[in-house]
C-alpha cells in the first residue's frame, strides 16, 4: 500500500499486524467528527434528505478508495472495480453514483442531484429516472441480488450497502486492537523490478511464496510489497509471524487471533474460513520454514474457504501446497570478478551500494574512493552479495575501517556479529542465521550439507555421489539430497551446458566446514574428494 508522508507499515515485534479499513459515517460532517475522534456517526430512525455532499469532492476524499460489497470505488481516477476487474459506467451513471456513495444511508433529494447533472436545467425527472435504472443494472450486473439504491417516494434516492472509507494509509492495528507504531519502510536496494512484479502478481495470484536463503530479504520485500499494493485490490492486510512457533498446532489459533476473529472451537480452520468467507483479504505468512508442512495444509484448506483471500508467504523453502506460485529472491548483484571499477562505476552494483549506504549510518564521516574499491567488492564477494551479511559487515566499518574489514572476513562467522539489538535473535548474528537453517535439516541432510563444504567451487551430481555415498547416505539417495538442500536455499543450482552444476554460497561453506570439523570426519572426506581429481 502507498504510504503517504509520515504514514507507513512495520511489523516490528508485533506477532501480527492488522491494517483495517476505516468506516465512513453518514453525513459529511459526521465524517470529520469520526475521524478526529474514531467514533461512528449516530443512527437515525427516519431518512433526513440531503443535498448532494461537498465533501466528496475533497483532496481527502479524492485521494480516498470507498469500498461497498465487491466493488472499489477510485473517485480521482473516475474507475469502479469489481473483484479488482474494472466495470464500464456511463458518465451521469457515475455522476449519480458519486453523489450517493458520499452519502451512504441518507436520502439525496431529486432536485439537488438534478441540479448537479444538468445545472442548465433542461432535464425532467424521468431522465434522472433512466440514469439511476443505468446504474443499478450497472451494480447489480443481472445476478448480483443485493440492494444498492433504494426510491424512497417523494424525496429521492439512498445509497443502503454499507460503505467503508480505505486510504492509501490505512489505520494499523496490533492484533490486540491497539494503534501499532509506523516506521517508514526500509529501503530497498536492488530489488526494484522484483518488487514491481512481485506488486503486480499478488492481487493475481491467490498464493505466492517468496523463497530465498536466511537474511536475502524475504520479509523485507513482502513489506515492501504492501505499501506497493494498492488499496483496491483487498479491503484488509494481516501480517502474521510464524517465527515464534514451535508447535504446528499453534498456527491456526496464531492466524485467528491476527484477524482478530471470535474463539474458535472443533475445527478452527473451518471456523476461520467461515468468517473470512465474504472478505476480499490478503494474510502474509512470514517464516513459515519451521513448521512448513502445517501451513501447506493451512493455506490450501483457507484458500478452499474463503474464495476472495490470497495469502503471501515467505520462507526458506517452497511449501509445495497446491496452487503456489514461487518467487526465488537471490543475493544482491556484485561486480564481475577481475574488474576494476571507480567509486562511481562500483554504485551501480547494488550489493555495493548498499554496504555503502549502511556504513555511512554507523559512520557520519565516511566516505569512499576509488582506492577503497577494491576492499569493499572483495567484502561484497565474500558475502555472496548477501544483504544481511553485507549489512552486518558494514557495522564494523566503524572500528576496522573497509580495508582491514576485507583482510580479517576469513573469519566472517566470529566478526559479523553485530546486528541490531531489535531484530530476531537469528538475525543478529550470521552464524544465528545459518543455525537456525542448519536446525531445520533432516540428519541425512546435515551429513549431505557438511560434506559438500570440501567443494571450493562447482561441482555436478556424480562429484556429490562421490563424497557422499557410503553406508550413512545410500548413492540413490544422493539426487535427493541435493534437491532438498536446494530447495531449502542452502545450496546453489545451476544449468551449464547440458547439465546442472552445484555450489554453495561462501558464507555457508565456511558455516559447513566448521560443521564438518566437529564431525570428526573430515580427513576422510577431504580424502575422498582429492580421489575424485
Amino acid at each position: 500500500m502507498n504510504s503517504t508522508k509520515g504514514d507507513s507499515y512495520r511489523h516490528a515485534d508485533l506477532a501480527a499486524v492488522v491494517v483495517q479499513p476505516r468506516t465512513v459515517a453518514s453525513t459529511a460532517g459526521a465524517v470529520q467528527l469520526a475521524l478526529r475522534s474514531g467514533g461512528a456517526s449516530r443512527p437515525r430512525l427516519l431518512p433526513k434528505p440531503v443535498g448532494i455532499p461537498v465533501a466528496e469532492d475533497s483532496q481527502d476524499a479524492q485521494d480516498a478508495v470507498l469500498a461497498f460489497g465487491p466493488f472499489r470505488l477510485l473517485p480521482q481516477q473516475r474507475m469502479l472495480l469489481r473483484d479488482g476487474v474494472r466495470v464500464k459506467i456511463p458518465g451521469r451513471a457515475w455522476d449519480i453514483l458519486l453523489a450517493l456513495v458520499g452519502r451512504p444511508g441518507d436520502v439525496v433529494r431529486k432536485g439537488a442531484l438534478l441540479q448537479r447533472l444538468w445545472p442548465d436545467g433542461n432535464a425532467k425527472e424521468a431522465t434522472l429516472r433512466v440514469h439511476v435504472a443505468i446504474l443499478r443494472k450497472v451494480l447489480e450486473n443481472g445476478h448480483d441480488r443485493r440492494c444498492y439504491i433504494e426510491n424512497v417516494t417523494g424525496l429521492g434516492y439512498r445509497f443502503i450497502m454499507p460503505v467503508r472509507h480505505l486510504t492509501q494509509s490505512p489505520v494499523i492495528t496490533s492484533a490486540a486492537g491497539t494503534a501499532a507504531a509506523v516506521l517508514p519502510p526500509q529501503q530497498l536496494i536492488g530489488r526494484e523490478e522484483v518488487l514491481a512484479r512481485l506488486i503486480a502478481c499478488v492481487p493475481a495470484r491467490r498464493f505466492m511464496t517468496i523463497v530465498g536463503a536466511g537474511g536475502v530479504g524475504k520479509t523485507t520485500l513482502a513489506e515492501a510489497a504492501l505499501h506497493g499494493l494498492h488499496p483496491a485490490h483487498f479491503t484488509s492486510v494481516c501480517f502474521i509471524n510464524l517465527a515464534s512457533i514451535v508447535h504446528p498446532e499453534g498456527v491456526a489459533p496464531r492466524i485467528a487471533g491476527a484477524l482478530g476473529l471470535t474463539a474458535v472451537c472443533g475445527d478452527p480452520l473451518t471456523d476461520i474460513g467461515a468468517q473470512i468467507r465474504d472478505q476480499r483479504l490478503l494474510i502474509v505468512l512470514d517464516n513459515c520454514e519451521q513448521i512448513i508442512e502445517s501451513a501447506a495444509h493451512i493455506v490450501e484448506r483457507l484458500l478452499g474457504l474463503a474464495p476472495q483471500l490470497h495469502i503471501l508467504a515467505t520462507s526458506r523453502e517452497p511449501l509445495r501446497a497446491r496452487g503456489e506460485y514461487v518467487l526465488r529472491l537471490v543475493p544482491l548483484e556484485l561486480p564481475p570478478s577481475a574488474t576494476l571499477l571507480t567509486a562511481a562505476e562500483a554504485l551501480a552494483y547494488p550489493a555495493v551500494r548498499l554496504f555503502i549506504q549502511r556504513a555511512a549510518r554507523t559512520l557520519d564521516d565516511f566516505e569512499v574512493h576509488d582506492a577503497d574499491i577494491p576492499a569493499v567488492v572483495e567484502i561484497c564477494r565474500r558475502l555472496d552479495g548477501l544483504p544481511l551479511a553485507i549489512e552486518l559487515a558494514a557495522a564494523r566499518t566503524e572500528a576496522l575501517g573497509v580495508h582491514e574489514l576485507a583482510l580479517n572476513l576469513c573469519d566472517h562467522l566470529t566478526l559479523l556479529t553485530r546486528g541490531p539489538r531489535t531484530a530476531p535473535p537469528r538475525q543478529q548474528t550470521l552464524r544465528a542465521t545459518l543455525d537456525w537453517s542448519y536446525e531445520r535439516l533432516t540428519p541425512a541432510e546435515q551429513v549431505a550439507l557438511r560434506r559438500l563444504a570440501v567443494f571450493d567451487c562447482f561441482f555436478d551430481e556424480p562429484a556429490a555421489r562421490g563424497v557422499l555415498a557410503d553406508p550413512a547416505i545410500d548413492k540413490h539417495d544422493v539426487l535427493d539430497l541435493l534437491t532438498s538442500l536446494v530447495a531449502k536455499s542452502l545450496l546453489n543450482s545451476h544449468l551449464i551446458g547440458t547439465g546442472a552444476r552445484f555450489r554453495l554460497l561462501q558464507t555457508t561453506r565456511a558455516y559447513a566446514l566448521e560443521k564438518l570439523q566437529a564431525s570428526g570426519e573430515s580427513a576422510a572426506i577431504e580424502s575422498r574428494r582429492a580421489q575424485l581429481v
